[in-house]
């Protein structure tokens, strides 16, 4: 691949590629421009497309809403209610409510005592709003109306007052027992258009996509990608969902990529600050940390793919990204130059030399 020279406009012709699946192949991504080019392909958006869903202004004092990062995932935008014990987030894409508890239970016997389950992990000025950073029990919220949350932390007859915390238990993508099952799993993501623009950009691996093997799933792994054999493995048995399972696709993605082209992702990568929230995926490891800034960037860019969500909320949006993975600016810009997303809406805003700097003026946690 080309070096980059000063610029991110280079085209991502050279990103690593190898042999194409045989037979026919869906279209990638195109903005929604380009469905009324004769001879085009209508748009596919995928379900984290947020649309017109975004203009209710995530930040507003007093919105009672926010971004929130489940499990390790890009933050998205929702509603925030409390019910008895516990925070309920109503994501603003139509998925299904999270549920996390506010306190855990101490001690044993009758001398049990109420713990906070929230951690306040930064206060950040970003424009006009002050901006709270929580962590919850397996996610990361980010907020301008704190609300309870707040006062349970300064209060303990706050936390006392509550009811009986209670919590969403999701099912997994498919049953670790029934290997045709998850076999189908990763047959039916191949074939869709975001598996086919990620292969676009980083080029197919050489082997079809399988599970992880036995001692990958006894390290915990969601994915893994085999240097020497090319091919990428997933675990769906061990997904709650289809983000998770796209993005651990675009994670291996980026891993490959990295063996493929380490010069560049060197380059694009200088200046760029470590991860401060230890349990943030890469933290202290920049392999992991650069595969998920990409993963990021690709989350976003598929996130904003409808062109009504306005360019301000976008940039605050890619701010909140920031914040939780440093890099994924550097990479969104890298990618949207690509021809899967170089017709995105904001291709143009990206690329432009002013956003190298983020619009937000807040510091990462």
């Amino acid at each position: 691949m080309r070096r980059l020279a000063g610029c991110l406009c280079v085209a991502l012709a050279g990103l690593p590629g190898s042999a194409r699946l045989t037979g026919p192949r869906p279209a990638g991504y195109r903005a929604a421009r380009d469905a009324a080019a004769p001879g085009s392909v209508a748009p596919a958006f995928l379900p984290d497309s947020l649309g017109t869903k975004f203009n209710i202004g995530w930040r507003s004092a007093g919105s009672q809403q926010g971004l929130l990062s489940i499990g390790g995932l890009p933050p998205v935008p929702g509603a925030l209610s409390v019910t008895d014990g516990s925070l309920v987030f109503h994501p603003l894409n139509g998925t299904a409510p999270v549920a996390y508890p506010l306190y855990r239970r101490t001690g044993s016997g009758e001398h049990t005592s109420r713990e906070s389950a929230v951690d306040l992990l930064d206060v950040a000025a970003a424009g006009p709003d002050t901006l709270f950073v929580f962590h919850l029990d397996g996610a990361v919220l980010e907020t301008a109306s704190p609300g309870l949350l707040r006062d349970i932390l300064a209060d303990r007859a706050q936390l006392d007052s509550l009811g009986a915390p209670w919590t969403t238990a999701p099912s997994a993508l498919a049953d670790p027992r029934d290997t045709t099952a998850q076999l189908t799993v990763l047959r039916d993501l191949v074939a869709t258009t975001y598996a086919d623009s990620l292969f676009r950009l980083f080029g197919t691996p050489a082997r079809p996509l399988g599970l992880v093997g036995d001692r990958g799933r006894r390290a915990g792994r969601l994915g893994e990608f085999i240097t020497s054999r090319d091919s990428i493995s997933l675990a769906p048995a061990r997904m709650i969902s289809g983000a998770q399972l796209r993005h651990a696709l675009a994670h291996e993605l980026a891993h490959r990529w990295q063996r493929a082209e380490p010069d560049e992702v060197a380059e694009l990568w200088r200046g760029v600050p470590p991860i401060r929230d230890s349990l943030r995926y890469g933290y202290r490891n920049t392999d992991e940390h650069q595969a998920e800034a990409v993963a990021f960037a690709v989350h976003y860019l598929q996130t904003t793919a409808s062109p009504d969500v306005p360019s301000s909320d976008a940039l605050e949006l890619l701010d909140a990204y920031e914040r939780l993975v440093p890099g994924t600016h550097v990479m969104a810009r890298r990618l949207v130059a690509e021809s899967p997303y170089r017709r995105h809406p904001l291709a143009s805003v990206l690329l432009a030399p002013h956003t190298l700097a983020l619009s937000s003026t807040s510091e990462q946690y």
